[in-house]
């Protein structure tokens, strides 16, 4: 990494030119030449445009059981990615750090960067408001902001498309290390190549590196991930509200989330897909169709979900294969993370951030993980997004904080101001601590989490509605506890009591509270049928009071697991137009076409019924590790992320 030009972060004072008044331009596409420098090369990325899924024979490309031989990229066409560059004002002879960035779900690169409201002399560096976000998703719409900040702020943000999406050629193939991760890395090439060529103020060295970082949300979460894993020039990473394993993300425990596949089907409805994500959509279509048995009977789209992501790459190191044939075996280089994630994330929730933080955590490096009362948010749920603060922790101040130690050099003992694992508790409190409760034995018995296995056993009705909360524990009197972390499955049975077997359980932690029922978190997952001598529940975050009762509950249905069944026509179309569609290019005549066929498949009723037993073993712990996000009238002030018992 380069030394900073800037001595207020640590670096030394050098000489330097006259001001370069800031710039942005985007790279050339096949059909359009829109940069500002004639000459100028555009990003083109070796890997295949598609592949061909085996059986396919009308599919296009290499085929897709060849990715790791040496000549699958040498055996394909090319594909162009575009992208948008913007460099700050600097001084001449000034190198910068580079943030590089994508879009979620749906969108495009950014191609402008949101005004920022202005900032005392006396607030900076860290204390700049971001713009005010609100209603659905403000979490992701507020990430521009941060990026428009960190802009301001003295970084070179290269902002580009993924594949399939925007002016990038090539089909969706949804992260897949061998084709997007490919194109990233094209695109560090780029960046490389113009510092080198004077045309970016980077400094760049002989082995191709320089100060970079890689930011985004969602889908351009999920890019970084198998990037930084397979590319050592990346320095950092901040990925926000992304998955581990997008399998069990979508698929968990063998159902299916057909909510959430029905809404990203149709945010990509027009864009170039691959084959098997359009056999994906077709099933996802139909709201009988509830497990992954019933979506894919051959097992094809399964594997192809298996390779998009950071679990891919962990399934190679556990199994000592290597990334490509002829190299070594696979094994994840420490990489410095900051991981983000909202608790409330009925697409990508708590557990897939966890999962991320416990192999990258094996690996070495700074990583932690900050969660928030944000996300993917359903408002067919009755979902409203919280704040974006974890207890005292600010999430936007954390990631200034973080990039401008990594990538500017910044006094390391800034990082002070951000924890080791911050789980949001609601919109004022949270747990901190130095390890996720729940995810190791040794590191729950020093935070002193509740160890007892607690019988549960329930049954869903074919026209029933959800089960009750079947309360295991409750907060003794005069005391106070924290939920927070993973729950504990041992010994847990689903049966279907439909014919053939067909009964999916849908389960999450239920809280009961002055005589009110609520589930904590609005999270549930699906479970398949079947015996699991050891399984998870996803990871949640509470405060609990004096009283409090804390259990399982169980659902016939759930809006995000299959609300094809449950919404109406309005809600879905007004969800699509108003809260998800923004940067996808749907025109609302082009939602209504393609929802008016459901309308009949809409009015149906969902059929379901099950029985579900087992010991459950709750991450409930004492409440001294508490932050509060503001001053408390009976505590004060507080220090040290406002940690105080609550």
């Amino acid at each position: 990494m380069g030394d900073s030009q800037d001595a207020g972060l640590g670096g030394p004072e050098v000489s330097l030119g006259p001001v370069v008044p800031a710039l942005a331009f985007a790279t050339d596409t096949r059909s359009e030449n829109r940069d500002p420098y004639p000459d100028l090369q555009p990003i083109i990325s070796d890997a295949p445009p598609t592949c061909a899924p085996a059986g396919r024979p009308a599919a296009k490309g290499p085929s897709c059981d060849d990715l790791k031989n040496a000549n699958y990229y040498e055996d394909s066409s090319d594909t162009w990615i575009d992208a948008q560059v913007f460099i700050p004002e600097h001084r001449e002879g000034e190198k910068l750090p580079v943030i590089l960035h994508s879009h979620g779900w749906g969108g495009s690169k950014v191609v402008e960067l949101p005004e920022q409201p202005y900032c005392e002399e006396y607030l900076k560096p860290y204390n700049c408001p971001v713009n005010e976000g609100g209603g659905l998703l403000s979490m992701f719409g507020q990430l521009d902001d941060v990026l428009s900040d960190l802009h301001s702020r003295g970084y070179i943000v290269v902002s580009f498309s993924q594949r399939g999406f925007g002016d990038s050629e090539g089909q969706i193939m949804v992260m897949n290390p061998y084709h997007e991760t490919r194109d990233a890395q094209a695109v560090i090439d780029w960046i490389a190549e113009r510092g080198r060529s004077g045309e970016l103020p980077v400094a760049v060295d002989e082995a191709g590196n320089f100060p970079l970082g890689l930011f985004g949300g969602s889908y351009g979460g999920g890019f970084q991930l198998t990037l930084a894993a397979l590319d050592d020039r990346v320095d950092t990473i901040v990925p926000v509200g992304t998955w581990h394993a997008l399998e069990q993300a979508l698929l968990p425990s063998g159902a299916v989330k057909g909510g959430w596949g029905n809404l990203l089907c149709l945010l990509s409805t027009g864009k170039s897909r691959h084959p098997l994500l359009d056999e994906a959509c077709v099933g996802m279509f139909f709201p009988f169709i509830r497990t992954r048995k019933a979506l894919d009977p051959t097992g094809e789209i399964i594997k192809f979900m298996g390779q998009n992501g950071l679990h891919y790459l962990k399934n190679l190191e556990v199994s000592q294969k290597p990334y490509r044939d002829g190299e070594e075996p696979f094994k994840l280089r420490p990489i410095d993370s900051l991981l983000i994630q909202g608790n409330r994330d009925v697409l990508f929730p708590l557990q897939e951030a966890v999962d991320n933080y416990h192999y990258l955590k094996l690996a070495g490096g700074d990583v932690r993980l900050l969660s928030n009362q944000s996300g993917h948010m359903n408002p067919l749920a009755n979902q409203v997004d919280g704040t974006t603060s974890c207890g005292g922790v600010d999430m936007f101040a954390a990631i200034r904080t973080w990039f401008d130690v990594k990538l500017r050099g910044a006094d390391e003992s800034l990082l002070d101001r951000i924890p080791g694992v911050c789980i949001t508790l609601d919109n004022e409190k949270a747990l901190i601590a130095e390890e996720v409760p729940g995810l190791n034995y040794e590191a729950d018995k020093l935070m002193g989490v509740n160890d007892q296995w607690r019988s549960f056993s329930m049954s869903i009705g074919m026209a029933r509605g959800p089960q009750k909360c079947e309360a295991v524990y409750e907060v003794p009197a005069g005391e106070r506890k924290v939920l927070a972390g993973i729950p504990k499955l041992r010994d847990f049975k689903v049966k279907g009591d439909l014919i053939g077997g067909l009964g999916v359980s849908y389960m999450g932690v239920c809280l009961i509270r002055d005589g009110q029922t609520m589930l904590v978190d609005d999270m549930v997952t699906g479970f398949v049928p079947g015996d699991y001598p050891n399984h998870e529940l996803i990871a949640v975050g509470e405060a609990l009071r004096p009283g409090d009762q804390i259990g399982l509950m169980a659902f016939k249905s759930k809006e995000h697991m299959n609300f094809m069944s449950t919404a109406t026509i309005g809600q879905v179309t007004e969800l699509l137009l108003n809260g998800f569609s923004a940067g996808s290019g749907m025109s609302g005549a082009a939602v209504q076409d393609l929802m008016d066929p459901l309308q009949t498949l809409l009015s149906g009723v969902f059929v379901n019924a099950y029985t579900v037993s087992g010991e459950v073993r709750l991450p409930i712990l004492e409440s001294e590790l508490l932050s509060q996000r503001t001053p408390d009238a009976y505590y004060g002030t507080p220090e040290d992320f406002n940690q105080q018992p609550w």
